[in-house]
């Protein structure tokens, strides 16, 4: 039954008990716990002052030792919170469960903090007050010790561990309070045993963890030996369950420190591991596209050269082809089929410009138009010889190959057109040629100051037939003629409408 007078301050139950002078007197005590084993020693003080002095300096005592471990589990919480380790979790649960223990050990609990009432009703769960210290214990040092890298220990700490709370709620449900401390007893031989192993695998942390095991098994073995009356060795070394406590917190706290510089070196060494990877792999990666890219210029060079030579040979046909034409203008007497076959050598002539000017240039893809328009209009004029006729010319951009073959064979049927129909004798003649673009818009003017034609009463010729088919089917442009004041044809398309 709990004992607790009103107005006491000791931790221990007082009694008060006052004989006169050469008198005796007997006293019966009665006491029980069904919990678990009763121990009642029984002092006698002559002297209240040393009593009290005593009783104060004990007190004083624990409250060190209480104070200690709320410091510890109130620095070791914070460190959890901002790092949120799980090992400082279960160090913290491990020596709160610890405290709560030695606070209704040591009595503190009833007599500072909670009436009898309460106290008998939290003493009915002593089972699981004793299992806790002990579990969040095996949790901490699972941790600490990273126990997967033992698997078979491993598997079977979490098998015992999945029992445990089983067995401790069949000690409660069933009231075997007498067996209350073996589960916990077992686990902590499992732990010792886990961590012996530990040890000889040269686990660093089982080095801390083993010294701390010793202080916490010593201390627990002393407080079981005592609670069945076999040995007190509180009597000798009143402390030595807080000494204990506080020295394996130190030591835990030393087994943290360690394994949190341990991880640190870790991720450090992993950090550089990771780095010089990265490097490799860039180097690698580097070589590799050099590689790839060195093939791919020495392939595109290859085929820059096999197009160029296909250009020249396509360039040395067309020659052929125009020798033979010349050859043959020169053999015939008929003046009309002469003229027709000198348009047909100026169509060829203006496919051959343009792969003249492809084979000698670096970029196929567009074509210094300048240089093209001047070599069509320099070819027919060598046909003509019109000394009466001026050509001017302005292009003020590019064009891309795929156009420029259009545009030399619309520009060459309409100067043809122009010598053979717009200038009379003698006539002073102008032509005028204009390129240019704008955002992606193409336009091209040709104009002449020639007599003109009548679109209403002549029928359109084959230049003029040929060049509208040219704009309309390979462009996919605009035609507009103007022939009021000579003829003035304007072309325009765009490069995202071509066909």
């Amino acid at each position: 039954m709990f004992y607790r007078k009103q107005n006491r301050i000791s931790i221990n139950p007082i009694f008060r008990i006052t004989l006169p002078p050469h008198t005796q007197q007997e006293f019966y005590l009665q006491a029980s716990s069904h919990i678990t084993t009763l121990i009642v020693k029984i002092n006698l003080w002559n002297d209240l002052d040393a009593f009290f002095k005593k009783e104060i300096h004990y007190q004083f005592i624990l409250a060190l030792f209480f104070g200690a471990m709320g410091v510890i589990i109130f620095y070791n919480l914070l460190i959890y919170l901002s790092t949120k380790k799980l090992s400082y979790l279960y160090y913290v649960l491990f020596f709160m469960a610890i405290t709560l223990h030695q606070l209704i050990y040591k009595g503190v609990m009833s007599l500072y903090l909670l009436p009898p009432e309460t106290m008998r009703y939290l003493v009915e769960f002593s089972s699981l007050i004793v299992a806790l210290p002990a579990l969040f214990l095996s949790l901490f040092t699972q941790t600490i010790l990273d126990l997967r890298q033992y698997p078979r220990l491993y598997r079977i700490l979490n098998g015992y561990l999945i029992l445990f709370p089983f067995l401790i709620l069949l000690i409660y449900k069933f009231h075997l309070h007498a067996y209350r401390n073996i589960p916990a007893v077992v686990l902590l031989m499992l732990l010792f045993f886990i961590t012996t192993y530990a040890l000889f695998r040269r686990n660093k942390q089982a080095y801390f963890i083993i010294i701390g095991w010793l202080l916490f098994l010593t201390s627990g073995l002393f407080m079981y030996l005592s609670s069945l009356g076999i040995y007190d060795i509180f009597s000798q070394v009143p402390y030595y369950t807080e000494i204990a406590l506080v020295a394996e917190s130190l030591i835990f706290s030393f087994s943290l420190a360690a394994r949190i510089n341990q991880l640190n070196r870790e991720k450090i060494l992993l950090q550089h591991n990771l780095i010089d990877q990265q490097k490799k792999e860039q180097q690698t990666l580097s070589k590799q596209v050099a590689k790839q890219t060195a093939q791919l210029k020495k392939s595109l060079e290859e085929k820059e050269l096999l197009l160029k030579e296909l250009n020249h040979r396509v360039k040395n046909s067309i020659q052929t082809i125009v020798a033979f034409l010349r050859l043959q203008i020169d053999e015939i007497n008929d003046k009309k089929i002469a003229n027709t076959l000198k348009t047909l050598e100026h169509r060829v002539m203006a496919i051959s410009h343009l792969y003249a000017l492809l084979y000698t240039r670096d970029h196929l893809s567009f074509v210094n138009t300048y240089e093209y328009f001047v070599a069509i209009i320099e070819d027919i004029e060598r046909t003509y010889h019109p000394s009466s006729v001026s050509i001017s010319l302005e292009v003020e951009t590019h064009i891309k190959s795929e156009y420029a073959i259009y545009c030399g064979f619309i520009l060459n049927e309409a100067i043809n057109n122009a010598f053979e129909h717009a200038f009379p004798q003698d006539y002073q003649g102008k032509i005028l040629i204009k390129l240019k673009e704008q955002k992606g818009s193409y336009t091209l003017t040709i104009k002449d100051n020639g007599i003109g034609y009548n679109k209403g009463s002549q029928n359109n010729t084959l230049g003029i037939t040929i060049i509208e088919t040219l704009v309309i089917t390979q462009l996919g442009g605009v035609l507009h003629t103007n022939t009021d004041n000579g003829v003035e044809i304007i072309i325009t398309w765009s490069e995202n409408e071509k066909r």
